[in-house]
């Protein structure tokens, strides 16, 4: 019985260790995706005009603007 027992544990040990071992590789390629390498320049184009101004709250003259004028006063800053 106690042979059971413990290849028992050591399985259930095997198996949750390569589920955390899996989940942490999922976790490092979503990097790429989610992370360091995404444009800013394209996540701020999704943004509204509203959203963009309100970014630049203290800058003065950006009521005319238009969307990529934005943007681009947003990524000098």
């Amino acid at each position: 019985m106690n042979l059971t027992t413990n290849a028992d544990r050591v399985m259930m040990f095997c198996i949750l260790a390569s589920i955390a071992i899996l989940d942490a590789f999922s976790t490092l390629l979503s990097i790429f995706k989610k992370g360091v390498f995404v444009d800013q320049k394209s996540l701020l184009m999704q943004k509204t005009n509203r959203e963009l101004r309100a970014m630049l709250i203290g800058v003065e003259k950006i009521s005319k603007l238009n969307k990529e004028q934005l943007v681009e006063l947003v990524l000098v800053q």
